[in-house]
């Protein structure tokens, strides 16, 4: 982006390219020096899936709050340890399935109202191989991540790298939920067969 575009805060937009690392076991992002920046902590499940990105030490930056039974996905994301809707940033929600497994999620600006069209947009490649992040319907890419073993990340200039690396928390989550429904999908279909047929 030629001028810094802040979704969390002006002190996380660069003006160079900034290259993370995300650990995606321990939900922790380091910088290209090996120092921590962020990590992830999680409270307990509940009916509402909820964890909090905090700094190195310890703020709350924000808080990612989704229902888990959502039809679309939608994850909120709120400023600081919050889910008061006066704090929201911004919100994901999975739109569709693109060719060749991709699949694509939406994002909406907390001022963006009428959602008629995204703000960004990821293309996640299935696996999470691999995915890019879109400034709105356009093809500029402001971040890319390639899945080798962990999340390495190219966050481009002036693009806010703490909104980057909530997005890919969220491509994480929302992967690893969805792979958890087919796996419990398959674990209750012989047990519901089994009923049916006695």
């Amino acid at each position: 982006m030629e001028y810094p575009f802040p979704v969390i805060d002006l002190s996380y937009c660069a003006p160079y390219i900034i290259n993370l690392q995300i650990n995606t076991d321990k939900g922790a992002t380091y910088d290209g020096n090996g120092d921590r920046r962020f990590y992830i902590k999680s409270p307990r499940l509940t009916l509402h899936d909820r964890c909090v990105l905090c700094d190195d030490g310890g703020n709350p930056i924000l808080t990612l709050y989704w229902k888990i039974m959502t039809m679309h996905r939608r994850c909120q994301v709120f400023m600081g340890e919050s889910n008061d809707s006066s704090r929201l940033l911004f919100s994901v929600k999975k739109a569709e399935l693109l060719q060749s497994g991709v699949m694509r999620l939406e994002v909406f600006l907390s001022n963006n109202k009428k959602e008629s069209e995204c703000d960004f947009r990821v293309d996640v490649v299935s696996g999470k191989r691999s995915c890019h992040v879109y400034a709105g319907e356009s093809p500029t890419v402001i971040a890319s991540m390639q899945n080798n073993g962990g999340f390495n990340v190219v966050v481009y200039c002036n693009v806010d790298y703490a909104f980057i690396v909530a997005l890919l928390m969220i491509v994480k989550d929302i992967n690893f939920f969805y792979d958890g429904v087919r796996d419990f999908a398959k674990a209750i279909t012989p047990v519901a067969l089994s009923i049916m047929m006695s």
